[in-house]
């Protein structure tokens, strides 16, 4: 099971207190269509001329953007200079941020994702055991839900961009290879969100009337949270995913639905050693072979043996 969350318990006197005044001045400078313009009329200019941080001339800038005065338009971009919009000699580029923002309303991230068809996935339900996965647009993420028994097995981020010229397969697809993207970040300690520390701790966790365990993983500055089994960011270390290679099987291509799979059958299986602190042994059985991991209460790989079966 997956599930990514936005910050749900939150301390709120503290985020009060941490937003600065730069902040909200910077998300005030965006209230106006026309400083918008500017910014997508400064993007427009780097795509036509293949140029990042490409400048225009306070004229060339002002013909790009319509029906406004010298004065208004003036005022506008000087709202936007500093933080979205750089001064220089020649005239005005897009600093890095303006263009992170000129990017997120192109790929639609303020939109929300178009519906699609329900697609049917491989894989296994960890409640049920089942074989009837679902993946479908829900609550503006991607969902993959069991037919049989309802249970919700991953949620995730679905922006507007991402269900734009794909079919309900290709979407699909698409998620599983972004998950695998968040799971090498968190497994380096890098939020994928905004890129500062996450801290991850091996919790105890219910689905249906079954319990395991999984690794809970949360930003120090931004709160994005995600849950994956214990099992999945030990089948990522270097030694497992050579092991897999081995075996003719790349756990990049491999979702995380079908991993479900693999737990559901015992083929990637978690012996616990010990509650507190958590220390196990996660085993991946491929071609009469097993790769025993053995891992602490941070999921670090403490030894690897590899046995034959």
């Amino acid at each position: 099971m997956t599930t990514e969350d936005r910050g749900h318990e939150r301390d709120v006197g503290r985020d009060a207190e941490h937003v600065e005044q730069a902040v909200i001045d910077s998300i005030g400078a965006l209230g106006n269509r026309q400083r918008l313009e500017i910014l997508l009329a400064l993007a427009e200019a780097e795509w036509d001329h293949r140029t990042n941080g490409y400048v225009l001339s306070f004229t060339e800038l002002y013909d790009a953007v319509e029906g406004t005065s010298t004065s208004q338009f003036s005022y506008h971009l000087e709202k936007l200079v500093g933080r979205f919009v750089d001064e220089t000699e020649d005239g005005y580029r897009l600093t890095d941020t303006g263009g992170r923002l000129v990017r997120a309303i192109f790929s639609g991230v303020y939109e929300r994702p178009s519906a699609f068809e329900p697609v049917d996935l491989e894989g296994a339900c960890l409640a049920c055991d089942s074989t009837a996965l679902v993946g479908a647009c829900r609550d503006d993420g991607f969902v993959v839900t069991c037919a049989d028994c309802e249970a919700t097995l991953v949620t995730d981020y679905l922006p507007r961009s991402q269900t734009r010229s794909r079919t309900p397969a290709e979407i699909a697809e698409s998620t599983g290879c972004r998950i695998w993207s968040t799971v090498v970040l968190v497994r380096g300690g890098v939020c994928p969100e905004c890129y500062s520390r996450v801290d991850s701790t091996v919790e105890s966790a219910e689905l249906g009337d079954r319990s395991f365990y999984t690794s809970a993983s949360t930003c120090r500055e931004c709160r994005f949270t995600i849950h994956l089994p214990v099992e999945v960011p030990v089948a990522f270390h270097p030694a497992a995913i050579g092991f897999c290679w081995e075996h003719d099987i790349s756990l990049f291509d491999v979702p995380i639905w079908e991993l479900f799979g693999s737990i559901q059958s015992g083929t990637l299986s978690t012996t616990v050693l010990s509650e507190s602190p958590f220390e196990a042994t996660v085993e991946i059985s491929r071609g009469g072979e097993t790769l025993a991991l053995e891992v602490d209460d941070s999921l670090t790989v403490r030894a690897v043996e590899r046995l034959e079966r």
